[in-house]
Order: structure tokens, then sequence, then C-alpha cells
């Protein structure tokens, strides 16, 4: 997990003396308290003397899109292997300070010739932020959220970490919220026995074809008023330990921007506890809508099930992760 750095100097850019010319940045490297992995990253100042955080790479990949957000600006010098982070925007100071201090956390851990890739990505996350008005996630939001990354910690106990986050695609707004080759699974959410009901919100989301095999994993979910439930940053949290991969962490966190979860949400006072999980096939028989056997002209489709009634198409975790190894 990346752990965000803190620092005394609200300024260190205050000590560097002069303005960068084309050839030349007139800066002072991050000081090993923030920076105990001596990456080449650096304080420095622009030639319009605006400040920057200067990143040299060994990267050999440029294939990785440049984001763009406002009040700041992303450069790249590909000749000497730099990106330079720069503020355009003086009255953004104390976020750009956090945006450069969580550049540097993230980099501690990433390997030289993977220090541009991680870069952008975590930058992408930044992006993605400051274009979103910060509302932060709602309750069911939340909700759906937490079921999704329980269902990955279930991967991650079996799959590759890169390739348990990339199997992730419910912040990619997909059909299905983990997609394995011909597999795949729909996450739900629900209170419990006392409403085993789950909503499906479109005609695809539960079906497939012959060649594919879908599961469907519930997650017991209720909002906690005895202070023993977690918030959903503390389930983030979970997650982020069973990750030590700097290439899954930095796909991870890009998923979460996605989901419309960033760190700087608070999520204090909204506490979840996690009940039972349960897991269904779709196989032939189980009660779903199918495109097929609706009038083209219905669309906008959305229905209620009551698992109480299929309990025959319920299996295991441990047939689930045989299944998935097996594919």
């Amino acid at each position: 997990m990346t752990t965000p750095l803190q620092m005394t100097d609200p300024d260190p850019w205050r000590s560097i003396r002069g303005v960068s010319s084309a050839k030349y940045y007139p800066s002072k490297r991050v000081s090993a308290s923030l920076n105990p992995s001596g990456c080449r990253i650096d304080w420095s100042i622009s030639e319009s003397g605006n400040r920057l955080l200067i990143v040299e790479y060994n990267d050999s990949d440029g294939s990785s899109r440049i984001p763009h957000f406002k009040g700041m600006r992303i450069r790249e010098d590909p000749l000497r292997h730099l990106l330079a982070l720069e503020l355009t925007d003086s009255s953004m100071q104390d976020v750009f300070l956090k945006v450069c201090l969580d550049i540097i956390a993230v980099l501690q851990n990433v390997p030289s010739d993977r220090q541009r890739q991680i870069c952008l990505c975590r930058l992408e996350r930044w992006a993605v932020f400051f274009q979103t008005e910060r509302l932060g996630l709602s309750p069911e939001e939340q909700k759906g959220l937490i079921a999704e990354l329980i269902c990955l910690e279930v991967l991650l106990s079996i799959f590759d970490e890169y390739d348990a986050v990339e199997a992730w695609t419910g912040p990619d707004r997909t059909v299905h919220d983990f997609t394995l080759g011909q597999d795949a699974i729909e996450v739900k959410s629900n209170r419990g026995s006392g409403t085993p009901g789950i909503t499906v919100s479109s005609i695809d989301q539960l079906s497939v074809n012959e060649k594919e095999r879908l599961f469907l994993f519930v997650v017991e979910l209720n909002q906690a008023t005895d202070g023993n439930g977690l918030t959903l940053t503390q389930y983030v949290e979970r997650v982020h330990e069973q990750i030590s991969s700097p290439m899954a962490e930095a796909q991870f966190e890009e998923k979460l921007a996605h989901a419309g979860y960033f760190g700087l949400d608070n999520y204090d006072g909204s506490d979840w506890s996690q009940g039972i999980s349960r897991i269904f096939k779709v196989s032939d028989g189980f009660p779903h809508l199918d495109r097929t056997s609706l009038n083209p002209a219905i669309f906008g489709v959305t229905y209620r099930i009551n698992l109480a009634l299929c309990g025959k198409f319920e299996t295991t975790k441990e047939e689930l992760l045989a299944t998935l190894e097996g594919a």
C-alpha cells in the first residue's frame, strides 16, 4: 500500500535559486526522508518561475498517454528522459504539493524501467480527480464498490496480483464486474437473509452465450451502528495490503479512480459490516431476463430476483475458484 508522505517544510521550492533555461532546470533532489529509495526526483523551477517536480526515468516505452488537468501541466523531455509536473495556477499550491508527495511515495518501490509508466498512471488518477465534482460516493455506491472489493480479494487469493486487478472490469462500465476470458462474475450486494432479493439493472447483466460461464457473487452488507464495521476507505486499504506489485498497485489505483473513489474523500462515520457471501451459477434455468425473449421495443429494464428460490444454483467459493483456475 502507498502511504501518503508528510513533510514539515510547506515550500520545498523556497531555497531553489534562479529560473530554468531551455537546457537547465535549477533544482534540488528530494530529501532522503521523503525519498528513501533514492529515486531521481527533484524539486525544480521552470523558465516561467513556476514550481516543478522533475522525475527522471529509464523506460523505453513511451506509449502511455500524457494526462491533462486544470492548474497543472505535464511536460516531457524524451531525449533526457524527464517528466516535469508544473504548477500553472498559483492558487493551487497546497494541492500541488499533495500531488507531488503522492508521486514521490508511489515511486519508492518501482523499478527504474517502470518509473515513467507508474508516474503517468498516478497522474491519470489525479486528472480524473480534478475533472470530477467531488461529492463522494453515495451509500449505495459505497456498498456496491465494497462488494466488488470483497470479490477482488477472493481472486487475489489464487491469481497473480496484476491479473486479478485487470480482471476487475466493473469500474470500466462493462457488462460484468469481473471478466476472465470466457468466464465472468457479476457482483451484487444485499442486506442479508431478511431481504434475499437482488436488483438486476440491465437485460444483459445476467446473459451469457453457450461458450461463456457466469457466476453471481452476492455479498451481505449492512450499515453498522455499533462500531464493528469498516469504512469504504478501510476496505480499500485492506485490498491494498494484499497487493505488493507496483504495477498491480498502479492499476488498482486507476480502477478506483474510474469507480469514483479517491483517498482524499472522507467516508468516516459510514461503516459497513460484512456478512456472508453467496455464489450462484447462472446456468440453464436460472431466473433472468434475456434479450432474445423480449420484444426489441423494450429497453431500460430493471428487475429483482428472489434468491430464496435459487438454492439449486448455489455453489461454493472453492468451486468458483476451481472453475476459474481451470479455464
